[in-house]
């Protein structure tokens, strides 16, 4: 019996009674119960290996996949013998068998390739194993616009917003050093996930922005030199209201400088 794999062997013993010679012995041994499947995670693009459980020496080793049941053989192997990888063209170059242990390596992941895999040995003993593997998508780094802003004379503040392509289980956060300020999700796939902030336009170095799954996290920082105020309805107006205050000053001085020249003439 392998220990920690809730796998039994049951073992029946037939025998023709009680004479001098035995007529008949039967050993039946079967798998009576088997572990739950295992979650594994990864990202597309990386590789990954499903180790199993150790097998009997000389055992046929049998690997199976399917999106909700594993009823698609993928690969086998005699141990020691003759591998073959090539039952499915969706896998093709793409699974290593070892010979020798029974892992089963998968390179290039996609996001297709998400199912259960199950191990099976057998041998005089049939031993079983199940990977529940989800592949997530490759994440790119949110990135950061600001949408408005607004200056009075004792501050400055800024309307951000933080955008990434959403995908399975994706998290969009803003922070303000380690501090989690908002949080979004959407179970909508595919579309473009996005999270507004408002902030202190000095103090733009202490935000950032980040995009989690289970398996990556990608960070974007916000800085203060970023941040064009000058974009902004706002900030448009402020300069258009800087630029009258300087036309009236200037005739202001102009009308100045005429009664000074007046005065002197006189």
């Amino acid at each position: 019996m392998a220990a920690g794999l809730g796998v039994t062997c049951c073992s029946v013993y037939l025998t023709a009674g009680k004479v001098s010679v035995t007529y008949l012995t039967v050993l039946l041994c079967y798998v009576c119960a088997k572990e739950e499947k295992k979650a594994v995670k990864a990202r597309e693009r990386t590789n990954i290996t499903l180790q199993p459980v150790e097998s009997p020496h000389n055992a046929r080793v049998v690997w199976t996949f399917g999106v909700e049941s594993p009823n698609i053989r993928i690969a086998s192997v005699k141990l020691n013998k003759e591998v073959k990888c090539d039952y499915e063209e969706k896998f093709r170059d793409r699974l290593l068998l070892d010979s020798n242990t029974g892992a089963l390596t998968i390179s290039q992941l996609e996001m297709s390739d998400s199912g259960v895999y199950q191990f099976q040995s057998i041998s005089s003993k049939i031993l079983s194993r199940d990977f529940h593997l989800t592949v997530y998508s490759f994440l790119p780094m949110p990135s950061i616009t600001v949408t408005s802003s607004v200056i009075n004379t004792s501050s400055a503040s800024v309307t951000v917003d933080c955008s990434v392509q959403n995908s399975r289980e994706l998290k969009l956060s803003w922070y303000r050093g380690t501090e989690r300020l908002k949080q979004t999700s959407s179970p909508s796939l595919p579309s473009e996930l996005s999270l507004s902030l408002e902030v202190d336009a000095a103090d733009g170095d202490n935000y950032s922005c980040m995009a989690e799954n289970p398996v990556e996290r990608q960070t974007t920082k916000l800085l203060t030199k970023d941040i064009q105020l000058g974009n902004g309805e706002n900030s448009s107006w402020c300069q258009n209201e800087a630029t009258v205050r300087l036309i009236v000053s200037a005739g202001i001085a102009l009308v100045l400088i005429l009664l000074l020249v007046d005065h002197i003439r006189f």
